[in-house]
């Protein structure tokens, strides 16, 4: 756990890149797996929130839910706390998942690329804990890379894996949904930049059999723009984007890296 720790803490330099930037993957994930978040969910759970991301959108397009959001290294936690400041809905809080999860029950738990972190021999401990915390009608809301891609990665770009980085397929899936006592009620794969190199699930806790309407399924989240999102991070983490570009044609990343820097200095 110790290395993961030190690896995520590394990781806020990336992460901003990419909340900035706009990361398609991400994008993708929150847009549409936000669909499968019922709008009367009084409690959300958003499991490896890294720099909030996605725990904000959830809080944003959900006013009446509590997100909680939670993650192993507090150096991401820091920065999401800063850059997401303005929603009274929305708590960001350091969680080692070794632990448990916190104990509280939830309508929805949201795991984006998150899953595949977890090791082998902690898994079906893990899936006790959401059993535990997963109100009835429940759903866990999952994205992660497909094996498919972890192949790709680990042949062509090995330095890309990550201290842990597990395979997750349908019959991980599965595994889970039996775990817990639910079922799968989503299982597809995507296409971001290859076939099939992500995949989205979910799995609810005593689905409601009837008509279609009886799967709820709202419409893609409407998240920030790039501009709301270059404004953000100006205002909250004080790294001036468009000015520093304009003047001294700095890059993005290195605007990251110097707001880094100065942060550990």
């Amino acid at each position: 756990m110790r290395e993961s720790l030190e690896f995520y803490n590394q990781f806020e330099g990336r992460l901003i890149k990419d909340y900035v930037l706009g990361n398609k993957r991400v994008i993708g994930a929150i847009k549409n797996l936000g669909q499968f978040i019922p709008k009367n969910s009084q409690k959300i759970l958003d499991i490896g929130c890294g720099i909030g991301w996605s725990s904000y959108e959830f809080a944003k397009s959900f006013p009446n839910s509590q997100v909680n959001a939670i993650d192993l290294s507090p150096v991401l936690i820091e920065t999401a706390s800063k850059l997401f400041d303005d929603k009274k809905n929305l708590i960001f809080k350091t969680y080692d998942l070794t632990d448990g999860l916190p104990k509280d029950t939830y309508d929805v738990i949201v795991m984006i690329d998150v899953y595949e972190h977890i090791p082998l021999s902690e898994r079906f401990e893990f899936h006790k804990s959401i059993k535990k915390n997963l109100n009835n009608r429940g759903r866990l809301v999952l994205a992660c890379p497909s094996k498919y891609h972890q192949a790709y990665i680990k042949e062509h770009n090995p330095s890309g894996i990550q201290p842990i980085d597990e395979d997750v397929d349908f019959e991980t899936i599965n595994q889970i949904a039996k775990d817990i006592d639910g079922e799968v009620i989503l299982f597809e794969y995507q296409n971001i930049w290859r076939n099939y190199d992500y995949l989205y699930a979910v799995i609810e806790i005593n689905p409601e059999y009837g008509s279609s309407d009886k799967m709820i399924k709202y419409s893609p989240l409407i998240l920030e723009s790039k501009k709301e999102r270059e404004l953000r991070v100006e205002s909250k983490l004080g790294i001036k984007l468009e000015q520093e570009k304009k003047t001294n044609k700095t890059s993005t990343r290195e605007l990251i890296l110097k707001y880094i820097k100065k942060k550990k200095g």
